[in-house]
C-alpha cells in the first residue's frame, strides 16, 4: 500500500508550488471569462452519471469537458458547502459548519477574499443570478436576494426557486415542512405531503417560474457586449426541496416506470450510533412507509433534476450563440448530494457517498474532454479557476488546483477530498475508500469499487487497520474554536 504524503502545515494552507501549471490566459490574447452555474441539492442520478434522471444539458457539458465523477462537497449541507466553495476555505479554518451561519460575521470573515471577489480585484466584472451563497446571505442584515455586496458587481434580482408556487412556501423561501415539525410519529403520510406541498407538479410553465428567469437573466448578459472579462455566477434552486416543477417534467417519468432506492433491511445495524438517525430519519422512514408515495417523491426529485437541466440549458444556449464561447471556461456543481430513503436518510447532511457526492464539471477552452474518477473536492475549484486564468493564488487555499489532473485524468492524486459535518465529523474520500470518524471516535469504513451502496462498513475488520491508520493522517485540523454542538440525531 502506498504511503500518503504527510501534511506538513494545516490543510488550509497550499504551497505555491502546485500553481505551477501554465495557464490559458497567458497563451491567448483575450483573458478568460468564467461562466459558473451553481445547483442546489443536486445529486449523482443525472444521466452523465449513470442516473435515472433524464439531464440532456448537463451530460452534454459533461461530455464537452472534464467530469469529475466523484466530485464532493466539503459539508454536505447547503450554507457552509457554499462558503467552502466561494472561498476555497474549508470549514475548520473559516468556522462556518451550520447553514444558520453567516460568511461575514466569523472569526476573521470580513478579511476572507471570495472567489468573485478575487476576480473583481484583478479586472473582472463578477455578476451574480439566483443563490450563489446561502440564505440568509452574506451579512445578516443583508435584504433578500442580495448577497454578500462586495462580492459583486451586480447581483439580478430574479426569485429564487419554481415562483408560482407561493401556497406551497412558507417564511424566507423555505418549504412549510421544514419550519413545522421535527417528529412525524402519528401521521398519514399522504395527507401530511398534500398538506405541505412537499413535492407535485405546480400549474406555471417554465418560462414562468424564478430558476428560468435566472437563466434568462444570464442569457441576455452573455448576449451583450462587455468591456471587461466576466465572472458570471449562475444559481439554479431546483431540485432543492420542496420538490415542485411543471407538469411537462413530471410526464417525462411516468410514476408506473418509477424504480425505488435500493435498500438493505438491516442497513443500519453495523452504523455507529451517532450516526444512525438524524433529523429526517423518521421523514424518511414515513415516506418509505406508503411506496407508492415514496415513488411519487423520486417522481419529483427526477422531475426537478430535469426542470434544473431545462434551465442550464437556456444558459447554455446563451453561451454559445454569443461571442465568447470560446473563451469562457465553464464550471457546473451541485452544492452536495441528496438521499431519498437511502440509509434511513432524506436530503443530505451525511457523510456517505449519497448525501455528499454531486456532479462537477469544468470545461476549458483547450483542454480535451476526459473523465476522472478521482475523488476531488468542491474546495478544488478556487485554486483551479485562478490557475486557469493565470494569475497568482492567494496564499491560504485549503483546496488544490485540478488543472493537472484534467490534462492527464488518469494520474495518481495524491490528495483525498475531505467533507465534514459539524465540527469532528469527517469523511476521507481516497480512491475507493470512503473512511468516516465521528466526534466520539466511531469509525466507518467503505470500499466504494465492491459495494457502492456502502451497505458493509469495515472499520472494525483487522485487515483494513493499516489503512485507517494512514487515512487518520488526513483528518482535519481544528483552527478555530468550535461552536456548540447540535445532536446528530
Amino acid at each position: 500500500m502506498k504511503n500518503f504524503k504527510a501534511i506538513a502545515t494545516s490543510i488550509g494552507v497550499v504551497a505555491s508550488a502546485l500553481f505551477s501549471a501554465p495557464s490559458f490566459a497567458e497563451a491567448d490574447a483575450k483573458p478568460l471569462n468564467v461562466l459558473m452555474i451553481a445547483v442546489d441539492d443536486l445529486n449523482n442520478w443525472v444521466g452523465a452519471w449513470g442516473g435515472p434522471a433524464i439531464t440532456p444539458n448537463i451530460d452534454a457539458l459533461a461530455n464537452s469537458g472534464t467530469r469529475f465523477q466523484n466530485g464532493y462537497s466539503a459539508v454536505p449541507a447547503c450554507g457552509p458547502s457554499r462558503i467552502a466553495t466561494m472561498t476555497g476555505l474549508r470549514p475548520e479554518v473559516t468556522g462556518h459548519f451550520l447553514n444558520e451561519q453567516n460568511l461575514r460575521d466569523l472569526p476573521d470573515g470580513r478579511d476572507i477574499v471570495t472567489l468573485p471577489q478575487f476576480f473583481r480585484k484583478n479586472g473582472y466584472e463578477a455578476v451574480a443570478a439566483g443563490k450563489i451563497f446561502h440564505h440568509p446571505r452574506g451579512l445578516k442584515d443583508e435584504p433578500a436576494p442580495l448577497s454578500d455586496p462586495i462580492s459583486w458587481d451586480y447581483q439580478a434580482k430574479t426569485r429564487t426557486g419554481t415562483g408560482g408556487a407561493e401556497d406551497y412556501i412558507g417564511e424566507n423561501g423555505w418549504a412549510k415542512w421544514h419550519g413545522g415539525k421535527i417528529a412525524y410519529d402519528g401521521y398519514q403520510i399522504i395527507p401530511y405531503i398534500r398538506k405541505h406541498g412537499i413535492w407535485g407538479p405546480i400549474k406555471e410553465k417554465k418560462e414562468e417560474t424564478g430558476d428560468f428567469e435566472t437563466a434568462q437573466f444570464c442569457a441576455d448578459y452573455l448576449a451583450k457586449s462587455h468591456d471587461k472579462p466576466f465572472f458570471l455566477a449562475c444559481g439554479i434552486f431546483r431540485p432543492h426541496s420542496p420538490q415542485l416543477a411543471p407538469q411537462e417534467f413530471f410526464d417525462m417519468y411516468p410514476i408506473d416506470d418509477i424504480k425505488l432506492p435500493e435498500v438493505l433491511e438491516n442497513d443500519m445495524d453495523d452504523i455507529p450510533a451517532i450516526a444512525r438517525a438524524n433529523w429526517s430519519t423518521g421523514f424518511a422512514k414515513l415516506v418509505k412507509s406508503d411506496k407508492e408515495e415514496w415513488k411519487r417523491a423520486i417522481q419529483a426529485y427526477l422531475a426537478s433534476t430535469s426542470f434544473a437541466d431545462a434551465a442550464i440549458g437556456k444558459i447554455l444556449d446563451g453561451l454559445n450563440n454569443s461571442p465568447y464561447k470560446d473563451n469562457t471556461v465553464v464550471v457546473l456543481w451541485g452544492d452536495h448530494g441528496f438521499q431519498l430513503g437511502t440509509k434511513e436518510r432524506w436530503e443530505k447532511f451525511t457523510l456517505w457517498h449519497q448525501g455528499s457526492n454531486t456532479p462537477y464539471i469544468i470545461k476549458v477552452p483547450g483542454v480535451k474532454p476526459s473523465v476522472t474518477k478521482t475523488p476531488v473536492s468542491l474546495v478544488d475549484l478556487y485554486p483551479t479557476l485562478v490557475d486557469i486564468t493565470g494569475f497568482k493564488a492567494p496564499k491560504r487555499l485549503s483546496g488544490h488546483s485540478l488543472l493537472p489532473l484534467m490534462k492527464a485524468p488518469d494520474q495518481v492524486w495524491q490528495y483525498p477530498a475531505i467533507t465534514s459535518y459539524q465540527e469532528g465529523n469527517n469523511g476521507i474520500r481516497w480512491q475507493e475508500w470512503n473512511y468516516i470518524r465521528y466526534r466520539d471516535g466511531a469509525e466507518e469504513l467503505y470500499n466504494l469499487k465492491s459495494d457502492p451502496n456502502e451497505y458493509h462498513n469495515l472499520a472494525n475488520e483487522a485487515e483494513h487497520q493499516a489503512l485507517i491508520q494512514e487515512l487518520r493522517k488526513w483528518l482535519p485540523k481544528v483552527e478555530v474554536p468550535q461552536t456548540e454542538y447540535r445532536p446528530m440525531g
